[in-house]
């Protein structure tokens, strides 16, 4: 019972999220890093390189 609650429940929670907001960031955004798009640097520039 609480297995089939939980279940329903997270599937109707990413059906939501995926349609609002969608579950990925664009291609682009993957290739840069995320934190370069949302926060306009990058996390750990010692370990990324030259891209």
């Amino acid at each position: 019972m609480i297995f089939g609650f939980v279940f329903l429940a997270s599937v109707l929670t990413w059906g939501v999220i995926r349609t609002l907001a969608g579950l990925r960031v664009s291609e682009d955004d993957e290739y840069r890093g995320v934190d370069v798009s949302e926060c306009g640097l990058e996390a750990y520039p010692e370990f990324t390189g030259n891209r």
